[in-house]
């Protein structure tokens, strides 16, 4: 028995030991569409076909959308569109041509200008029964089912698309700046799920809002999220004290103060004359936590260069920041641009 103890308690530190203890970092990406940085004053015309509100929801989605608290777009009034297409006579479905759309946008002051169609929006419910069977008496003795009853359950099944066609003019360039089809499916079966099965209207709206939302997270920068391991060994003999100040920075780390556990490692990369491609790569990590991408750089360069072999949380740690940094700057470009 103790044996055995001893060996379950092995495996548990063996696997605790293969566990590298991760940090979230939070990045600034650029949009997608990168065009909309100098085109922030839009309007929404009411798409072809839009029996489901898809141009509503776009325009909701894009007037509510904000950056770090602040709004991205100025989004110009539906009722001053309507106005314009009323005075000059046109459809909304003639804002599909450019020149129109181009006219348009100068007349109410936007910058672009967003339609598209709805291609499909269909679905259907229906049902269907299957035969189960539960056990009506078990033998204990036994230990197995010796009479079984049958029972009917009725199945409910729903199944719905939507798709649509979405472009986006530029009004001074009189051109497409973005355009893309979006398409999304909806299968559901109440004898196969544990959610609850949408009726065909629900599912219909969860699809049009699914595509609003894909649509504007194009258009305007975002933040991601990611984990990163740290390292949790310093590379050659360090005292006990410097062993629990690193201890005590991960621990630091691992409840986001990620203030004290980079002092800590300050020190400690002080302590071994920066010699430690541990603790530079750990300070690293903590400083791209921070935000502090190219302080971030630094560490991770130091790093490699007193790092006598191939260390792969610091090759992907090199590759990654500059990324990082690229990105950020655009994307700053992008929120500052007018």
């Amino acid at each position: 028995m103790n044996m055995i103890k001893f060996f379950l308690i092995g495996l548990v530190v063996l696997f605790m030991s293969g566990c590298a203890q991760k940090v979230q970092i939070r990045a600034l990406a650029p949009a997608k569409v990168g065009e909309m940085a100098n085109n922030k004053t839009v309007a929404v015309s009411k798409f072809k076909s839009d029996k489901v509100g898809l141009s509503g929801k776009i325009e909701s989605k894009i007037a509510s959308h904000k950056l770090d608290r602040k709004k991205y777009f100025k989004v110009v009034s539906r009722k001053d569109i309507d106005k314009v297409l009323k005075e000059q006579k046109l459809q909304s479905s003639e804002l599909m041509d450019e020149k129109t759309t181009t006219r348009v946008g100068k007349i109410v002051g936007a910058q672009a200008i967003i339609n598209g169609e709805v291609t499909t929006a269909s679905g259907k419910s229906g049902s269907y029964k299957e035969k189960r069977k539960r056990c009506k008496k078990y033998d204990k003795k036994a230990k197995e089912c010796v009479k079984y009853e049958y029972y009917i359950v009725r199945c409910n099944t729903t199944e719905a698309t939507v798709a649509a066609n979405i472009n986006i003019v530029g009004v001074e360039s009189a051109s497409v700046i973005y355009g893309n089809s979006f398409r999304k499916s909806y299968q559901a079966d109440s004898c196969r799920t544990f959610r609850r099965v949408l009726s065909t209207n629900e599912a219909i709206e969860s699809l049009s809002a699914s595509i609003a939302n894909e649509f504007v997270g194009n258009l305007t920068p975002k933040y991601i999220y990611f984990k990163v391991e740290l390292l949790d060994e310093i590379e050659f003999d360090a005292s006990s004290k410097q062993e629990k100040k690193l201890e005590n920075a991960l621990k630091y780390i691992e409840a986001n103060r990620m203030d004290k556990a980079e002092e800590i490692l300050n020190v400690l990369l002080d302590e071994f004359d920066g010699r430690s491609y541990v603790i530079a790569y750990d300070l690293g990590v903590v400083k791209e936590a921070r935000g502090k991408f190219d302080e971030a750089k630094n560490m991770y360069s130091l790093a490699d260069e007193i790092s006598t072999e191939p260390i792969e949380e610091l090759n992907n740690a090199l590759i990654r920041i500059d990324d990082l940094i690229s990105k950020r700057d655009e994307a700053i470009r992008q929120i500052d641009a007018k």
